[in-house]
């Protein structure tokens, strides 16, 4: 029979070498998995504040560039009463600067007033005191003609009474009037040089009084007054200027929190595609409350799942070949991670599941590089889109092999 024929036997057996090497080709040669998926992580867009959504968010699906406004945010309810205190009392401090100024300004008028009319006291007294100067020191020479009379007079009275014509009690009396004229000259010398010293202080502009005494007039005194009050006025006025200063920066910081808490514009934190919304038009959000969710398509990676025992022969940096199923192109990619069966599986931030396992399986991510699926927006990039994934072997490693086959029969 043909069946029997030793060419058919021969034929059979090529066929099964043939398809044993076929199955086994591709384990020796490389590692491949065939439950890869395309994955990328996704940004969550949380509400910035509480309100309403103003304008319709962009549906699922819809490509976004970086910066293109997701959605605007209006709350009607935000606290305004701090901001409104602080422009009263902004509004009150500058008034009370104004008042002040303008009671500065009539002081300081005042305070020219009350120098112009000490300055004409001063003059007058200045010519006053000059006059009796003048008058003293006439009465002083007046006084010295009768001293030198007296003098003359006591003379001839003692030459008489040496005669015997004038008595002892005339040339008495001759005696004490010189002694009267000769006094009145002394005195009128020091009311001269007093009227001097008085008149000397008050060029100077001190008063003297006719007692010793600071003689200050009204004018001088008031002048002081207005001066003190000018003083008072300016720190008062320094104060309010620094409190305003101060309400005004409050204000402008308080402006940008109600403007803040007030309206929001979330923007696009890159180029991507939404990937899921919670929110429509006229939705009412809370502080921090999750509204979409937008893909983010830089970076496409795959993850897959081959045998521990190959941990070692998969490393970051080994280049990779990516298939999708169903179409014929090959993207290139790199080994990024390896990851132990007993590793924490990261789930949150990824728009697809990882692949589970309950066997000894290392976990391997495999970045792809920049390609036409990086700009896929409408079919979301490919994200979640099962993958055939080969690492080639750098050589066989028949006796690796061949002692791994030995450890696990004996």
């Amino acid at each position: 029979m043909i069946l029997n024929h030793r060419i058919t036997r021969l034929t059979v057996g090529i066929l099964l070498l043939l398809l044993a090497a076929v199955v086994l080709l591709p384990g020796l040669t490389g590692f491949t998995s065939l439950d890869g998926t395309i994955n990328a992580r996704f940004a969550v867009i949380n509400a910035p504040i509480d309100g309403e959504i103003a304008t319709a968010p962009p549906r699922i699906g819809t490509p976004v560039r970086k910066g293109e406004t997701l959605a605007s945010i209006r709350n009607p309810r935000v606290n305004r009463a701090i901001f409104a205190s602080l422009r009263a009392e902004y509004r009150s401090a500058v008034d009370r600067v104004a008042a002040l100024e303008r009671e500065r300004d009539e002081l300081v008028k005042l305070r020219g007033e009350l120098a112009e009319r000490l300055d004409i006291f001063k003059s007058a007294t200045i010519a006053n005191l000059e006059r009796e100067l003048e008058i003293l020191r006439k009465r002083v020479e007046v006084s010295r003609a009768q001293d030198i009379v007296a003098k003359v007079d006591l003379d001839r009275r003692q030459e008489l009474e040496s005669k015997g014509i004038f008595t002892r009690k005339m040339v008495e009396a001759a005696e004490a009037a010189g002694a009267a004229t000769g006094g009145e000259v002394e005195i009128s010398n020091l009311t001269v040089e007093l009227l001097q010293q008085r008149l000397d202080a008050l060029r100077r502009g001190i008063f003297v009084g006719g007692d010793g005494q600071n003689d200050v007039p009204y004018s001088r005194q008031r002048q002081d007054e207005v001066i003190l009050r000018i003083n008072d006025l300016n720190t008062r006025i320094a104060e309010n200027k620094t409190r305003a200063i101060q309400v005004s920066q409050q204000i402008v910081e308080e402006e940008r929190r109600v403007n803040r808490l007030g309206m929001a514009v979330v923007p696009s934190p890159f180029d991507g595609v939404v990937w899921s919304r919670n929110i429509v038009s006229g939705s009412n959000v809370v502080l921090n409350n999750e509204m979409m969710r937008v893909l983010d398509c830089r970076e496409l990676f795959v993850d897959i799942l081959v045998p521990e025992v190959d941990y070692d022969e998969i490393y970051p940096g080994r280049e990779a070949e990516v298939r999708l199923f169903g179409r014929v192109d090959v993207f290139k990619g790199q080994v990024q991670a390896v990851k132990g069966s007993s590793a924490v599986v990261e789930k949150d931030a990824l728009a697809a599941n990882e692949p589970e396992t309950d066997e000894r399986n290392a976990r391997i991510r495999i970045l792809l590089a920049p390609s036409a699926l990086n700009s896929d927006f409408a079919n979301f990039c490919q994200v979640g889109r099962t993958a055939q994934v080969r690492i080639s072997k750098d050589n066989l490693r028949l006796t690796q092999w061949i002692k791994g086959l030995w450890f696990n029969l004996f």
